[in-house]
């Protein structure tokens, strides 16, 4: 069954919806047929669908009749729709005349239809004014205006013109714009306008479109074109004549100021100065979203925060400072978009991830630590988890290192375009802020863009070090920004501190940062081995009962993990367990210390006054030489007797280093023992057989020999002496032959 629309569209409608327009070619069953107005595109929208936009007013119907009126309105005053849209003396004229306009009704219905003639009257003219006064409640309301003729502006006209007047404002459906005076409609139409042949016209684009980012003057683009211009020659029989140079001035300052600034200055500075912003509530909790960005500060500062003093070389005069003596540094910003509370900012000489890192750090950290060291009188924004950061697309942002470590905590990455101020304006505008009510009164300043100061060199007149420029940087952020009524998107002339307490007393709370996952995503890492004091890292030493279990007394790889701005807690991981040790600072001198102000107290231990430590390495030298001496340990080096025991040594050491060598066979013949004397040519012969775990291809490796046990004896043999059982080889030895 079809369902019939609920309101009435007729065919040829305008539909304004989705932020389109359509027209209404046709209608079936199911809804209408619509065809884009701009681009053609056909499609079908159901009933349902536009009744529902009607009904919530995100669709409006015009009618082919409204948009006929519409298109004759706009004719007849020359594309004017709204008074508003007129100076404010013609808008006085449209009201004295609409005054007259009401009186005439009001006199209709008192005397009936009124004629020309009737109107004429000098007594009804009269009467028409004074009740145009009485209803509009303005006894002044045709002081000074425009209703008569061009010779008696400040007279009411006639009757005819009056009647014309009132039949006008009737047909245009009671418009009161119609009422306005048409003198901008004068002289012959746009299109018969112009005085120009269609060549000339062409002439001036062709000059206009030569101004480009060099910004070159008009008069030398005009003198060039007028050589390069290729003119055809039925133009030059007919006298063809180049505009002139205050044509081509006048046709270019006629243009918009955006399409001046986009040829001079490019489609960036253009974007930047006129790029339409947001006007969008963004974020209603305190962290939900958070706007960073750099800017290289416009101010010069002095590394040793005082006047510089050195020899010049008369040959050498001018020579520069010795480098990173002064210097401009860059600043890191973030603050949080629905209260408007600075919540990081640093100052650093480069634009790098590790600073972004250490802003992220800070956000989400108590900035005690500041406010005592640079004597705020107020406390500064709490930390806070970051839900959202949304940064442009600069060096310092756009790398793995940052975006890993804002994915792993859980906060939403937003990136925004380069060189583009409309996407990042909450971040950015601070910028300016601080720019003009710190910077600007300061040493050192250099302006807003190069050359803007001539007779000021900021270079030379740098006076301020980087730690005091940071004092006042923080201060300023501190106790006096969250207290400025702020008249940003949202704000509505609210303080930030205001705008916070009010979040606060609306919401649940602040959503808490997590120290484990600071140390884990931007914290510094360092692999070290276990000991039976817990691990160090930066030489700083840290132990815990976990860690000691996890250990068992061995020493084992592990990587440590430290948050540079907390030193109170390290996080230890492993390959051989999946759990995160946490370990204790057992070190407490260095608790309330950041990493670099641990390092800095450690270096200068070692480098200050170099004369004292050469002094006391010599003390320690003395009282160590007279203990040796007071010992009687260490003898003279001067007498042989110092040398003699190492003699000694090394003389036994070389005798047990010598090895005998007996060069013997693999095998050979040899007698059983008691038998060796023994010549019977029958006398058994064992061979010498050596295990195979002692064969050696080289014969000197052998030292020991061992015989081959003889094999048993029978019963029989065991009886029988040793000369009967074996034939002689050799008669007996009778005589000794020594």
């Amino acid at each position: 069954m079809a369902k019939h629309p609920l309101f009435k569209v007729l065919q040829g409608s305008e539909l304004v919806l989705d932020r389109r327009h359509w027209r209404v070619v046709g209608k079936d069953r199911t809804g209408y047929a619509v065809e884009g107005i701009g681009d053609g595109e056909c499609t079908s929208l159901s009933f349902e669908r536009v009744d529902d936009a009607i009904l919530k007013g995100d669709c409006e119907v015009i009618t082919p009749k409204l948009a006929e009126n519409k298109r004759k309105l706009l004719d007849y005053t020359g594309g004017i729709e709204r008074p508003e849209q007129l100076p404010a003396q013609e808008q006085r004229d449209i009201r004295a005349r609409l005054g007259l306009i009401h009186a005439m009704d009001a006199l209709e219905k008192e005397r009936g239809k009124l004629s020309q003639n009737f109107l004429k009257r000098r007594d009804i003219r009269r009467h028409l004014r004074a009740t145009a006064c009485e209803l509009a409640k303005d006894p002044h309301l045709f002081h000074d205006v425009y209703i008569g003729s061009a010779s008696m502006p400040h007279v009411l006209p006639t009757g005819r013109t009056l009647q014309e007047m009132r039949n006008r404002y009737i047909e245009f459906g009671r418009d009161p714009i119609v009422l306005m005076r048409r003198h901008h409609r004068k002289g012959p139409p746009i299109d018969k306008r112009g005085r120009l042949s269609a060549l000339q016209e062409r002439f001036i684009d062709y000059v206009l479109n030569l101004v480009d980012e060099k910004q070159p003057k008009l008069a030398e683009l005009y003198e060039g074109a007028i050589e390069e211009f290729t003119v055809p020659e039925t133009d030059l029989l007919q006298g063809f004549r180049p505009p002139s140079i205050t044509t081509i001035r006048t046709r270019y300052k006629a243009l918009t100021p955006v399409i001046r600034d986009i040829s001079r200055n490019g489609s960036r500075y253009s974007q930047n100065k006129y790029g339409a912003g947001s006007t969008e509530v963004s974020a209603l909790l305190f962290g939900e979203k958070c706007a960073t960005d750099q800017a290289l500060l416009s101010i010069f500062t002095n590394a040793k925060g005082q006047v510089e003093v050195k020899e010049l070389n008369p040959k050498k005069d001018g020579t520069p400072l010795e480098e990173n003596e002064v210097r401009r540094l860059w600043m890191f910003f973030m603050i949080d978009v629905a209260t408007r509370m600075p919540l990081a900012w640093l100052l650093s000489e480069t634009a790098d991830s590790d600073h972004h890192k250490k802003l992220l750090r800070m956000a989400m950290r108590d900035k005690s630590r500041e406010k005592v060291r640079y004597d705020c009188k107020r406390d500064p924004a709490p930390p806070v988890h970051l839900t959202l950061t949304n940064a442009d697309n600069g060096t310092a942002t756009r790398n793995s290192a940052v975006y890993a470590s804002q994915l792993g905590m859980g906060t939403i990455v937003k990136t925004g375009r380069t060189y583009n101020s409309p996407d990042n304006t909450y971040a950015e505008r601070p910028f300016g802020t601080m720019q003009w009510k710190v910077l600007n009164l300061l040493d050192g300043y250099v302006g807003s863009k190069p050359g803007e100061l001539n007779g000021y060199d900021g270079q030379k007149n740098a006076r301020i070090s980087p730690d005091a420029l940071m004092g006042i940087i923080t201060r300023f952020w501190v106790d006096e920004y969250p207290y400025t009524p702020h008249n940003g998107t949202g704000m509505h002339g609210a303080t930030p501190w205001q705008k916070l307490e009010e979040v606060m007393d609306l919401s649940e709370g602040i959503n808490a940062p997590s120290s484990e996952m600071l140390r884990v995503h931007l914290g510094e890492s360092k692999e070290v081995s276990t000991t039976s004091e817990g691990v160090k890292i930066f030489n700083i030493p840290y132990n815990s009962t976990a860690l000691q279990k996890f250990a068992g007394g061995e020493s084992k790889k592990v990587t440590v993990l430290l948050n540079p701005d907390d030193l109170r807690k390290v996080s230890i991981v492993s390959e051989e367990t999946t759990d995160v040790i946490t370990a204790h600072l057992t070190m407490t001198t260095f608790a309330d210390l950041s990493l670099a102000e641990a390092v800095d107290d450690m270096r200068k231990a070692i480098e200050d006054n170099p004369q004292k430590r050469q002094l006391h390495e010599h003390h320690m030298r003395e009282a160590r030489g007279r203990r040796a001496r007071e010992s009687g340990f260490f003898p003279d080096s001067t007498l042989p007797d110092a040398y003699e025991r190492i003699d000694r040594i090394r003389e036994k050491a070389a005798e047990i280093a010598h090895v005998e060598i007996v060069s013997l066979p693999r095998s050979g013949p040899t007698s059983a023992p008691g038998g060796i004397m023994d010549r019977s040519a029958n006398a058994p012969m064992n061979e010498v057989t050596l295990p195979p775990s002692q064969y050696s291809e080289n014969v000197a490796d052998v030292v020991e020999v061992v015989d081959t046990p003889p094999k048993p004896e029978t019963p029989q043999q065991a009886e029988k002496p040793i000369s009967d059982a074996v034939e002689p080889m050799f008669a007996p030895i009778k005589k000794s032959k020594l």
